[in-house]
């Protein structure tokens, strides 16, 4: 499966490379253009991907801007691909979850991060989307930071494209609404979610200069944050 993904994207980036030109975006890097003109994109960029796959669809977007890149993913077959096509950055096969709530990531000075989980997305059959682990992010980013996440706004039009079954729905329906602090955990329009993610960043003494909605696609959205740690 990860073989047959990766021979897809190179070759779709071998199609359109001569019709590439600065109309054609994706979502993040529509977000990284929107940062730079903020004045936010880091100078020394010092990127983690906490969910590289093989790198293609979108640390390549900001690859050749860092410094220091670190990948992680826990698939070895995608993790050999990432290996050949970032052979500068420190690559990681395992559990990235458990590296950033346990501190095993190889530094604690991230000014880029980026978690762009497989959704739906269940860890350790308890857990959903980054909830467990959105905290900890914080102990290994630096004073000043982006951070961006996958998030979804309309659980219901993520069902259509990935059915699950009623108590896998319930329990995380539920987790939503835990973490978002709403009544509704289907349905949490980008408002909610960002004053959400504000409250939860001034809780554990972050402040938020700018937080961003934008959606990726009709069932994902990309929540970025940017902030700074209290000293």
């Amino acid at each position: 499966m990860v073989a047959k993904l990766y021979y897809k994207n190179k070759l779709i980036l071998k199609l359109i490379k001569p019709f590439e030109n600065k109309r054609l975006f994706t979502s993040l890097m529509l977000n990284i253009l929107t940062l730079k003109d903020y004045n936010y994109w880091p100078k020394n960029l010092i990127a983690l991907d906490a969910f590289c796959q093989t790198g293609l669809q979108w640390t390549r977007l900001f690859a050749n801007e860092a410094n220091y890149l670190e990948m992680w993913d826990i698939n070895e077959q995608a993790i050999k691909y990432a290996k050949k096509e970032f052979p500068n950055a420190n690559i990681n096969c395992g559990d990235s979850i458990n590296a950033i709530i346990n501190n095993k990531l190889h530094r604690s000075d991230f000014n880029f991060v980026l978690i762009d989980l497989p959704v739906p997305f269940r860890y350790s059959n308890t857990e959903f989307e980054h909830f467990v682990f959105f905290d900890k992010i914080f102990n290994n980013v630096a004073a000043n930071f982006i951070l961006i996440l996958n998030v979804v706004t309309n659980v219901n039009v993520m069902l259509n494209v990935h059915p699950k079954p009623k108590e896998y729905v319930d329990a995380w329906v539920n987790a939503r609404k835990l973490f978002y602090n709403s009544d509704d955990g289907y349905i949490i329009n980008p408002q909610k979610m960002k004053s959400s993610y504000e409250e939860k960043l001034l809780a554990i003494g972050i402040t938020p200069k700018l937080i961003l909605y934008n959606a990726r696609n009709q069932n994902l959205g990309i929540v970025t944050i940017v902030g700074s740690k209290s000293i």
